[in-house]
């Protein structure tokens, strides 16, 4: 159930930011991406990157303490890392969103390489029921 809700959190949010994208209702910005908006999306690309690292940390150190937590606590932690996860990784999101308000469809190939970068990391970094059964038995 965890990683479903994540799941529906990675998929839905930039579902959304693409419906309103495509729809107009989030007017594209006018500025180049040159100078100050290229720093802009480079620092986006950063913390991306960095958000991703500290997931896969993160759930590399839970799961390495997995076994050592008391069963009936079990299920709200993964309950709690998984949406964790899923809204550390949102970030990506949004910076696909702030970015198109900034320099719209003069860097548009980076907005929606932001906005489905969510999902994608989702999908790779967050740890599955497989993961947790393993670390019960390690």
């Amino acid at each position: 159930m965890a990683y479903g809700l994540g799941l529906a959190l990675c998929f839905g949010t930039p579902g959304l930011i693409a419906v309103l994208l495509r729809s107009g209702a989030v007017p594209p910005g006018t500025q180049v991406p040159q100078g100050i908006f290229q720093q802009i999306g480079f620092f986006f690309t950063g913390l991306v990157f960095l958000t991703a690292a500290w997931v896969w940390w993160r759930s590399g150190r839970v799961l390495h303490t997995f076994k050592i937590f008391p069963e009936p606590r079990r299920p709200a932690l993964i309950l709690r890392e998984g949406l964790l996860y899923a809204g550390v990784l949102e970030t990506s999101s949004l910076c696909g969103l702030v970015y198109w308000i900034l320099v719209g469809d003069h860097a548009a190939r980076h907005v929606w390489g932001f906005i489905l970068l969510t999902p994608m990391l989702y999908l790779a970094l967050v740890p599955r029921y497989a993961r947790w059964a393993k670390a019960l038995q390690s």
